[in-house]
């Protein structure tokens, strides 16, 4: 069964203000890319609040892979799989980035410290395979030269990427990028092209907030344009600057 993330009817509005999400409906699909468009203040980061369970919306559902998730808290969310990163980074700045990939593995046994005492063994041939998973990931995301590197001490783009590489370390299957190329060099936009193609392909569903066109033609399978809290859908960016809507929306 291909994975699905449903928002049926979705309705939300801060206090004293017009609905900022009005009777939203979107479906999401494994393999693809979806990129969430729209000026300042369309709602989009609201969105974002409202899938991973910092918002709650006034009506309406989310339903992820069958089930509905619309009263599920942010943990559990993120245990069934929903990541997602920030145009803050919130990376842990004091630790290495290895350190960062290796504290974003679920069920790790080393957390509680009575594993070592009670379950020795298994908490060795788990520290194994986390060794050579975090391994794999730090290949994966051009990671190897600052590995031992404190998060802090290492650039803006690769920041973007070990944010990104400790969502998929947490096994996330929706990912939520915001603004994931924004303040990258062509070096890293590049970089985080492949990725997000490569993560495309092994099935993940990757909805991302971003205003560099470019990229948008490079990675997006479709376009999501908000506006006044309602939806609007593109194949492409041409298709996206011929609407009215779209136009309207940025006067």
């Amino acid at each position: 069964m291909n994975m699905t993330v449903k928002l049926i009817n979705i309705n939300f509005s801060y206090t004293g203000t017009k609905k900022v999400i009005d009777d939203f409906s979107l479906e999401l699909t494994e393999g693809n890319i979806y990129a969430l468009m729209g000026a300042n203040g369309a709602g989009k980061s609201t969105l974002f609040n409202i899938i991973n369970g910092f918002i709650k919306p006034q009506s309406g559902n989310i339903i992820f892979n069958e089930t509905d998730i619309t009263k599920f808290s942010p943990y559990k969310r993120n245990l069934i799989g929903i990541g997602r990163t920030f145009q803050d980074l919130r990376l842990i700045t004091t630790i290495s980035v290895k350190e960062n990939i290796l504290l974003s593995f679920k069920n790790n046994l080393s957390d509680k410290w009575h594993n070592a005492i009670l379950k020795p063994n298994k908490l060795k041939l788990q520290q194994i395979e986390l060794e050579k998973r975090t391994r794999e990931i730090i290949q994966q995301f051009h990671l190897e030269e600052v590995e031992s590197n404190l998060a802090s001490d290492i650039s803006f783009g690769q920041q973007k990427l070990l944010s990104l590489a400790c969502c998929v370390a947490n096994d996330a299957q929706l990912l939520l990028l915001d603004e994931p190329v924004a303040g990258v060099n062509p070096v890293y936009r590049e970089q985080l092209t492949e990725i997000l193609l490569r993560l495309k392909q092994q099935g993940k569903i990757i909805l991302l907030i971003e205003h560099n066109t470019d990229f948008i033609n490079q990675v997006a399978d479709s376009i999501c344009f908000m506006a006044y809290g309602q939806k609007h859908n593109f194949k492409n960016i041409a298709e996206m600057k011929q609407s009215e809507i779209v136009l309207n929306a940025y006067l």
